[in-house]
């Protein structure tokens, strides 16, 4: 907050300062009877508006905005500011002696890694770039192919959708995507300007902060379906709450449907990802069973990850209860009765009914995560068949067929989940392209522990995407009305 205060500060003295230099130039223009001088104060206020515009470039690099020159942008106070030129010239011209002069040219320049013109990504492989590709198109697909579906019983659900072999939300059999997937992206993106901390604290702390910088703008954006407890907690952002201290209390799955994509990227590394889950959770949502049920996501994800054998739905118990021990006794519980109900081979569908979601999968975390692992661990490699069986379910269909997308998605990369689904997901300005260049990108940064910059998106066609969504999200609803239960 002092931050802001401070940039906010600087911007206001540049102004009145450049307004106090404009009067004083024109009196002595006047006084001189045409003759330029230069202002008595001719540097200040441009130099502070220099480094405003410094330390507001990289906020609104995270927020989707980049300046295509930042070394305009950066001196362009000095330019506004009158009586300066001479001093902008001298600037400029030591700037291009050192790039010029630089082996490295341009890389040298801290501030130029802002620019539209980064550095192509090669194409040699990344160790987790498949599995991080394919959690969050796994996302997208199991989150569009639910959409229609979201708050519907199975029986209403089947009298509106009797086949259900493809999107239902858009004509034509295309689909879009909602909040789960916008969630998991922005962890990307989070997690790609975040990555170089070794330490596990200073990595969740700045995690935290960016994601929380994510989360406020992304309110702006009039997002549709946004859960009660994120929207409070986001409103406690803006009014000045730090993220580690914005969540509220609540059991909503809100957690669940983001961490799946850090246990692929740092499941491993036992310190950063109960660093990383609880950030993720506890700038939302802090009761602990949201975080428990979180970091139960994050695990499978870590499992599904690991190759394309069979999973042990055993080893995913011990996994748990070494990484969580006595402080998830409910969760483990909760996860025994799925293993036991898995191994039985009874169908999601009598498990659901036998919990207390025979109408459809609430939005409670242990409601949400135990169907998740449910279907997860029958159909761990069967994308198709995981999230039909999934969204058959009612409820909540398009958080609970983003996880389990998520995780089978983890498995099976992208090459698994079905071609035609993918082309027929219409998304801007996320599209699948970026989308997968965005995985590419975190899986770069994942592998060589550095930090980066984020996939930029214009915030304005956010806000376009979202209004037209949001009219389609309404058409459904009187849809709805039309059909009787």
């Amino acid at each position: 907050m002092l931050f802001w205060i401070l940039i906010v500060l600087a911007w206001l003295f540049f102004i009145l300062g450049s307004i106090a230099n404009l009067q004083i130039v024109w009196s002595l223009f006047k006084a001189n009877k045409g003759q330029h001088t230069s202002s008595m104060v001719p540097l200040v206020p441009g130099l502070v508006g220099s480094l405003a515009v410094y330390f507001t470039l990289p906020q609104l690099s995270r927020w989707g905005y980049e300046a295509s020159s930042p070394l305009l942008w950066i001196f362009l106070p000095l330019i506004l500011d009158i009586g300066t030129l001479p001093y902008f010239v001298l600037a400029c011209f030591g700037m291009i002696k050192q790039v010029v002069s630089s082996k490295e040219g341009i890389a040298r320049v801290p501030f130029l890694r802002y620019s539209r013109q980064r550095p192509k990504i090669e194409s040699a492989p990344f160790s987790k770039e498949p599995a991080i590709t394919g959690c969050i198109l796994g996302t997208a697909v199991g989150d569009a192919m639910g959409l229609a579906c979201e708050g519907l019983s199975r029986e209403k659900q089947m009298k509106m959708f009797p086949k259900l072999a493809g999107y239902k939300f858009l004509p034509f059999g295309k689909g879009m995507t909602s909040d789960d997937s916008e969630h998991t992206c922005m962890v990307a993106q989070s997690l790609i300007e975040t990555t170089g901390y070794v330490n596990a604290d200073a990595f969740a702390k700045k995690f935290a902060s960016n994601f929380g910088w994510r989360l406020r703008f992304w309110l702006l954006g009039l997002p549709a379906g946004i859960g009660s407890a994120t929207l409070r907690a986001i409103l406690k952002l803006w009014i000045g709450f730090t993220a580690r201290a914005s969540g509220v209390f609540s059991g909503g799955n809100g957690p669940a449907m983001r961490v799946a994509l850090i246990g692929v990227c740092y499941g491993a590394d036992a310190p950063r990802l109960q660093a990383l889950v609880r950030a993720a959770t506890r700038v939302t949502h802090t009761d602990p069973r949201a975080e428990h049920g979180a970091m139960g996501i994050a695990l499978a994800a870590h499992l599904a990850a690991q190759g394309q054998g069979p999973i042990d739905p055993q080893k995913y118990r011990e996994l748990l209860a070494a990484r969580m021990g006595s402080d998830a006794i409910e969760l483990i519980k909760i996860v025994d009765e799925v293993i036991v109900s898995v191994v039985s081979g009874e169908p999601a569908s009598v498990y659901a009914e036998r919990i207390g979601c025979g109408n459809g999968i609430t939005g409670y975390i242990y409601h949400t995560v135990p169907i998740a692992l449910h279907v997860w661990l029958r159909h761990h490699s069967d994308y198709r068949e995981a999230v039909l069986k999934t969204v058959r379910l009612g409820g909540d269909t398009d958080t609970v067929a983003a996880i389990v997308g998520a995780l089978v998605g983890a498995r099976v990369g992208v090459e698994g989940i079905p071609s035609e689904w993918l082309r027929d997901l219409w998304e801007w300005p996320r599209t699948k392209e970026w989308m997968k260049r965005l995985g590419t990108r975190l899986a770069e940064h994942v592998d060589q522990e550095t930090c980066g910059g984020n996939l930029p998106l214009n915030p304005l066609k956010l806000f376009l995407r979202n209004i037209i969504f949001l009219s389609i999200v309404l058409a459904h609803g009187f849809r709805r009305l039309l059909v009787r239960s």
